[in-house]
């Protein structure tokens, strides 16, 4: 197969993908004239909305299906970067992405160098590159989140008790942090609680909901401290404020863990950087002396 041959393949092949991906973005797809639950998701989700759940409605729905696990695994992902998405959209933008950077750079490479062979090689490695690109985004949001909410949370306790202390109820005290507590991602996840339970539900089934959203450690420690400290009947307030110094105590302790491995990991960064710099202005001078001397320069 020659260089002609595969490119009037990949001709064709655009030449019905590209009618069929417009006709269904109008025709078969559902309008999402509706942006507002797009605010804050990938622009690149955003964008290509359409495309995207008309890859969804198919070949996404299929791929949810056949791994579960997997779809399961990114939709706590999309529940821990607050993004409102669907598995199926995920897999859908995958896709897009895959096929977009591969074909893009097939073509680049086969217009710039004329080789096919070495076009299709470097259009399916980035193709791989574009099928992992949607998902990385979503786990660096997910990171990034969680870690904001865990910095977040000791100040919040001790808010939320400090309201209490003098006089309002945990409702009462929960509304006040979202209205003085900024707009963090720790904010978002106590005003969905309290619309939670303002539409009925228990502080415990709000707390818990809540941690399905956070997935933190230190936020389900919190969580177990006041159902339990609920059933023996102690005084919230008092479990607040407990729970609290405890975080504090451990985002101390991690400051400290931290703090001990930098030394460790500056070696790295000496040795490449610093050290080679170091031995080039205390010996360069040395050998060009000693050069000079034998009659080497």
């Amino acid at each position: 197969m020659n260089d002609i041959s595969i490119s009037t393949y990949l001709l064709v092949f655009l030449s019905v993908l590209v009618p069929y991906f417009v006709v269904s973005l109008w025709v078969n797809s559902p309008e999402e004239r509706d942006t507002a639950k797009y605010v804050g998701v990938p622009a690149f989700f955003k964008f290509a909305r359409r495309l995207i759940n008309v890859l969804a409605q198919g070949i996404g729905t299929s791929i949810a299906m056949s791994y579960p696990l997997l779809a399961k695994k990114w939709r706590n992902e999309l529940l821990k970067a607050n993004y409102h998405l669907t598995v199926e959209q995920v897999f859908g933008g995958q896709i897009l992405a895959a096929a977009a950077m591969g074909m893009v750079t097939c073509f680049g490479v086969f217009f710039l160098k004329g080789d096919g062979s070495v076009a299709i090689v470097v259009g399916f490695f980035s193709a791989l590159v574009g099928w992992f690109l949607p998902t990385t985004f979503i786990q660096k949001r997910a990171m990034v989140r969680q870690v904001e909410i865990v910095r977040s949370l000791p100040f919040a306790i001790d808010l939320l008790a400090s309201a209490m202390r003098a006089g309002l109820d945990f409702i009462a005290a929960v509304r006040y942090y979202v209205s003085m507590g900024g707009k963090g991602a720790l904010t978002v996840e106590f005003g969905l609680l309290l619309r939670q339970m303002e539409l009925g539900k228990s502080r415990m089934e709000a707390l818990e909901e809540m941690a399905t959203h956070v997935q933190t450690q230190e936020f389900a420690a919190f969580v177990a401290a006041v159902a339990h400290g609920t059933e023996i009947g102690a005084s919230i307030i008092e479990t607040l404020q407990i729970q609290g110094e405890d975080m504090r105590r451990a985002r101390f302790n991690l400051a400290e863990r931290k703090a001990a491995k930098a030394p460790s990991i500056m070696i790295f960064p000496i040795a490449v950087f610093i050290l080679p710099s170091v031995f080039a202005v205390v010996f360069v001078p040395v050998l060009l002396r000693f050069l000079a001397a034998k009659g080497g320069l």
